[in-house]
């Protein structure tokens, strides 16, 4: 299939596969006038690519779990060390995924209280909750000349 048909089938973008393709996500075959073609397999890839980027991982990470998921060939370092900072970074970017979903739980647990709040009528005028007398409500006036100006030929205004 050609990248106007995967971009129908995947709802990614035609400039947005061709990024995939530009950090080595997705890998096209070339017909001989230079057109992409991509094989049914990458509906699947393309998925998991933009799910994976939706959930902020850097495209190096994405491109790692990909070989690994997807392509049956990790690329795990035989060094001791590299294993370990490429560990330290996957552990990382799990911290990081982590925190935001603890943080996004929150705000929709509070979003679902003030929905209940609002729907059980719990909330609002005469309701706790409710500022109700506690605020002190200020009348707002235009602003006028100020007071002891002159305005025009030396009338003097009292405002």
């Amino acid at each position: 299939m050609q990248i106007g048909e995967l971009s129908r089938r995947t709802g990614a973008s035609v400039r947005m596969l061709r990024y995939y393709e530009e950090q080595g996500l997705l890998v096209p075959t070339r017909t001989d006038s230079g057109y992409r073609v991509y094989q049914e397999a990458d509906v699947d890839r393309v998925a998991r690519i933009r799910c994976m980027l939706s959930a902020a991982l850097p495209s190096g990470v994405v491109g790692q779990a990909l070989r690994f998921l997807l392509d049956g060939r990790a690329v795990i370092p035989d060094e001791p060390a590299d294993r370990a900072r490429l560990a330290e970074t996957l552990q990382g970017e799990l911290d990081t995924l982590t925190e935001k979903i603890a943080a996004l739980q929150h705000s929709r647990d509070l979003l679902a209280t003030i929905v209940s709040d609002v729907r059980g009528d719990v909330v609002g005028p005469g309701r706790p909750g409710d500022p109700g007398g506690a605020v002190v409500r200020r009348s707002v006036r235009k602003a006028g000349p100020a007071v002891g100006r002159t305005r025009g030929a030396g009338r003097h205004i009292d405002g």
